[in-house]
C-alpha cells in the first residue's frame, strides 16, 4: 500500500448497486472526506440524503471542491451523457476521475475523443463486484470487502493519481490487480460476460419450451445456474454492445466447445464422454484450489 493522501471530497456519479454500496460502505469506515451524490433521479438522489449516504439533495456546480474523486457508476452506454453532466458542474482542473464500469477500451476511446485533461486523470478502474439485483435498495456496505478491483492504467496517467484511487479502493475493502483496458476487456468477455449471455439464451430457451413449469421441475441447481439472468437488463445490453467483439469472440469458442460434447452425446461415445467430464471437473477443481 501506498499509504498516499485520501480525498478531502467524493463524488458519486450513479446511486444504484455499486454507487450505493460505495456510498455505504464510505459511511460505514467514517471515511475522512465528504461525500456527495449525484443522479439523473432525484427522488435516487433524495433517498441517499436522507439516509445521510451524501451531503447533498441537489447539485449546481462543483466549484471550491478542490480535491475531488468524482466516480462514475452509470451503465456503459451513459457514461458519456453522465461526463458531460459532471464537465457542466466545473469540476477542478486538478480532480481525479474514475469509474466501476465493466468495459474499458470503449471508455477510454471516448475520452481521448472528449477531453485529453480529463483523460490523463482518469484513472479507470473495475470493483469485481456485484449481484443479480439493482438500485440502491439493495446496494450493500460490504460489497467490495475482499473483492478484487481491477485497474487499468493507460499511458497518460500519473502514478500519484493511480495510487490515491487505488488506495480509495483499499479503503473500501478491495485488493487490487493490473490490467491493460485490452487485457481487461478479453479477460470478462469470457469470466463474466459469456457467462450472461449463456443464461439469458438458456432462460430464453428453456421458456420457450416449458413455460411455467421451467423452475417447478428443477430442482435447485437451474435456479443457482440462471440467477444472473435476473441481472439489470439495461447494464447488460451495454456491456454486450460496448464489449462486442471480445463478447462474439467468446461464443464462438464456447459454441466450439458445446459442439465437441453434442457430438460425444450423438455418437453415445461412453467413454469419451467420461473423459471430457473428469477433465472438466478437474480443470475446474485444481483452478479454485489455487484460487
Amino acid at each position: 500500500m501506498n499509504n498516499s493522501e485520501g480525498f478531502k471530497n467524493v463524488l458519486i456519479v450513479g446511486l444504484g448497486l455499486i454507487g450505493g454500496s460505495i456510498a455505504k460502505r464510505l459511511k460505514e469506515i467514517s471515511y475522512s472526506g465528504d461525500v456527495y451524490g449525484l443522479d439523473r433521479d432525484l427522488a435516487i438522489l433524495q433517498s441517499a440524503y436522507s439516509d445521510s449516504l451524501i451531503k447533498n439533495d441537489s447539485i449546481n456546480s462543483l466549484e471550491g471542491l478542490e480535491d475531488i474523486l468524482i466516480l462514475f457508476c452509470t451503465p456503459v452506454l451513459s457514461f458519456n451523457e453522465a461526463l458531460e453532466s459532471v464537465i457542466s458542474l466545473q469540476p477542478s482542473e486538478k480532480a481525479v476521475f474514475t469509474d466501476t464500469l465493466s468495459t474499458k477500451t470503449q471508455i477510454l476511446e471516448l475520452l481521448i475523443s472528449e477531453s485529453e485533461s480529463i483523460k490523463n486523470r482518469f484513472v479507470l478502474s473495475h470493483p469485481i463486484a456485484g449481484s443479480e439485483r439493482s438500485g440502491l435498495e439493495n446496494s450493500k456496505e460490504s460489497l467490495f470487502v475482499d473483492r478484487i478491483t481491477v485497474i487499468s492504467p493507460h499511458e497518460t496517467n500519473e502514478n500519484h493519481h493511480i495510487d490515491r484511487v487505488s488506495d480509495f479502493w483499499r479503503e473500501l475493502g478491495s485488493s487490487i490487480k493490473i490490467l491493460s483496458c485490452k487485457e481487461h476487456d478479453a479477460i470478462f468477455a469470457k469470466t463474466s460476460h459469456l457467462p450472461h449471455v449463456i443464461s439469458y439464451a438458456l432462460m430464453q430457451s428453456l421458456f420457450g419450451k416449458l413455460h411455467e413449469k421451467t423452475f417447478e421441475f428443477s430442482g435447485g441447481s437451474l435456479e443457482d445456474y440462471t440467477r444472473i439472468a435476473s441481472s439489470d437488463p439495461i447494464m447488460w445490453k451495454d456491456i454486450f454492445i460496448s464489449n462486442n467483439e471480445n463478447i462474439l469472440k467468446s461464443i464462438e469458442d464456447f459454441e466450439l466447445s458445446l459442439k465437441e460434447l453434442k457430438d460425444l452425446i450423438k455418437q453415445q461415445d461412453e467413454e469419451a464422454i467420461l473423459k471430457f467430464l473428469q477433465d472438466t471437473k478437474t480443470l475446474r477443481d485444481n483452478s479454485l484450489e489455487n484460487y
